[in-house]
C-alpha cells in the first residue's frame, strides 16, 4: 500500500491510501464492509444442493483415489458434482435396463414363490451392479 497526501486542512495532513487490488478483486470479487473489516461476498451456488447419489459417490471417491489430477480438474473447474449427477443417472438407467433383460431371460420355475423371485432379482442386480461400476464408475471421465 502506498500512502498519498492528498491536502492539507488546518496543519493536519489527510492522507488517502491506494492499494492493488487483491487477487479475489481481480477475478471480479467484492467485499462488504461491517464495522471496519471487509467480508467477500459469497454466493453458495445451487449445485450444492444437487444429491448425486451412491454411483456419483462411488466414481468421486474413484477419481479421488487414483485420478486425483482429474478429480482436482473437476473441482477447480466446479464441474464435480454436475458430472458425478451425470454418471449416477447413467450407472441408474444401465443397472435397470441390465436387471429388465436379465429377469426376461431368466424365468422363475415357481411362480407364486416369492423366494425365488427375491433370488432372480439379486442375482439380476448383482450381475448388472458389476457392469455398471467397471462400465460406468470405474472409468476415467
Amino acid at each position: 500500500m502506498a500512502a498519498v497526501v492528498a491536502e492539507q486542512d488546518n496543519g493536519m495532513e489527510v492522507v488517502a491510501m491506494s492499494r492493488e487490488l487483491s487477487t479475489y478483486e481481480a477475478m471480479g470479487g467484492t467485499y462488504t464492509e461491517v464495522d471496519g473489516v471487509f467480508y467477500p461476498n459469497i454466493v453458495v451456488s445451487e449445485e450444492a444442493d444437487v444429491w448425486i447419489g451412491k454411483y456419483g459417490l462411488l466414481w468421486i471417491d474413484y477419481m479421488k483415489s487414483n485420478h486425483a489430477e482429474r478429480y482436482r480438474h473437476h473441482i477447480r473447474m466446479g464441474t464435480l458434482i454436475a458430472r458425478a449427477f451425470e454418471l449416477n443417472e447413467e450407472a441408474y438407467e444401465m443397472l435397470e435396463g441390465i436387471v429388465n433383460q436379465y429377469l426376461a431371460k431368466h424365468k422363475p420355475h415357481n411362480l407364486a414363490s416369492t423366494v425365488e423371485m427375491w433370488r432372480l432379482r439379486e442375482q439380476a442386480k448383482q450381475m448388472a451392479e458389476e457392469v455398471v461400476l467397471s462400465d460406468i464408475v470405474r472409468q476415467y471421465h
